[in-house]
C-alpha cells in the first residue's frame, strides 16, 4: 500500500497531502477539497488475459458559473491518467521497473521539455496528434 496521506507535488493544490478515503486489495482512492475544487486520486491495478495494468488517475471537479445560462452552475471536470500496461511474461520486477522508468521518462520529457511545456500542453489539449 502507498502512503496515507498520499503526497502530491502540485502548485495548484495548496495542501501537500491527499488522505485516503477507501482502500481495497488492488486499489486506493484519495480525496481532498480545496476551496471549491475537489481532487480525487485513484491508483488501481488489474490482472487479466496475461496483462498487468496499473493506473494513476487525478480528477479535478469544480462547480463554476454556466457561461451560457445566467444564474446556473455546472460541473467542470478534468482528468489526467497514467496507465502502465504490460505483459505478465515480464516477471523480473527489477527489469520491469527499469524499463518502465525509461518509457515514462521519454513521455515526461516530451510533455515537460524546457521552454515548450506550455506549447506542448496547448497543442495536446487542442487536439493535435
Amino acid at each position: 500500500m502507498l502512503a496515507d496521506p498520499l503526497p502530491i507535488d502540485a502548485s495548484f493544490i495548496t495542501a501537500a497531502d491527499i488522505p485516503a478515503v477507501s482502500r481495497d486489495t488492488n486499489s486506493s482512492k484519495y480525496r481532498l477539497t480545496v476551496s471549491t475544487t475537489r481532487y480525487d486520486v485513484t491508483i488501481s491495478h488489474t490482472y487479466k488475459g496475461g496483462r498487468r495494468r496499473s493506473m494513476v488517475r487525478l480528477d479535478a471537479l469544480n462547480v463554476i458559473a454556466d457561461p451560457y445560462v445566467t444564474g446556473n452552475n455546472v460541473e467542470d471536470t478534468t482528468s489526467i491518467y497514467l496507465v502502465i500496461d504490460r505483459s505478465e511474461r515480464l516477471v523480473s520486477d527489477t527489469l520491469v521497473v527499469s524499463y518502465v522508468k525509461e518509457l515514462l521518462g521519454g513521455v515526461m520529457a516530451f510533455a515537460t521539455a524546457a521552454n515548450s511545456v506550455t506549447t506542448r500542453t496547448a497543442q495536446i489539449v487542442a487536439g493535435e496528434s
